[in-house]
């Protein structure tokens, strides 16, 4: 299976750091936050594609071409960079990378979160029992969520992606960046969330609401967390 990892953007809320540094290669607890997510990779991974944008060379110069996953079970993973010219979002960053993604399912990881390998390896679990599902890493919140919440159906799948300003929504769950997709997903049209970003889960959930050309109308899984670190300010990388 592909990973693609979404490591274009500029992480403009990580302050005078992200002017000189990628925020996918700052550090926590002396690792790159790539490395430490290289260091959670499934043995089933055997192509890494990175897209890359602000500051672009140093991800590769930090990275190189190729990741030794034999501490996992795995092999030396190739490593493809994806150049994303027009930072235009997480949706646009993906479809970049569509040419090299193929024709079988694919991971896919924000660039600077964190996650664990035992979450990636049961949505991979899950994709081996139907080829065809699409799957979204899930983390339940203590604090409420005005903004973004996922919304399943009573099936347990998901369905939407809506703002709960007054909690009506009874389940409070945060999606994780991460995902697996099938090549599906380029049938559908870019969701635009703001003037100058489309957005990668506003995207796939329409998948609920039109039938893929090669499936029919599939449902949306979700996997809860058992770890996820959100990177999003400075003290976010404190240890």
């Amino acid at each position: 299976m592909k990973l693609i990892i979404l490591a274009a953007g500029k992480g403009k809320r990580m302050g005078e750091s992200s002017n000189h540094t990628p925020k996918p290669i700052l550090k926590y607890k002396g690792k790159t936050l790539i490395h430490h997510k290289f260091e959670q990779l499934p043995s089933s991974i055997d192509e890494i594609i990175i897209t890359i944008g602000h500051l672009g060379e140093k991800v590769i110069d930090a990275l190189g071409h190729s990741y030794d996953n034999s501490k996992n079970g795995g092999a030396i993973i190739p490593i493809t960079y994806i150049e994303q010219k027009e930072l235009l979002g997480s949706g646009h960053s993906l479809w970049q990378a569509k040419e090299a993604i193929g024709n079988s399912p694919f991971l896919v990881l924000m660039g600077d979160d964190l996650y664990s390998k035992q979450d990636l390896e049961e949505m991979i679990a899950l994709n081996i029992q139907n080829p065809q599902s699409w799957i979204a890493l899930v983390e339940p919140q203590k604090d409420h969520i005005p903004y973004g919440k996922c919304v399943l159906d009573e099936e347990g799948y998901l369905i939407d992606f809506r703002n709960d300003p007054n909690k009506e929504i009874l389940r409070n769950l945060m999606y994780t960046g991460a995902c697996l997709l099938t090549p599906d997903v380029f049938t559908l049209p870019l969701i635009k969330i703001s003037e100058t970003e489309y957005g990668l889960p506003h995207t796939f959930v329409q998948e609920v609401r039109h039938k893929l050309p090669s499936t029919g109308k599939l449902n949306i899984h979700v996997v809860s967390t058992t770890y996820w670190k959100r990177v999003t300010t400075p003290e976010d990388l404190v240890e």
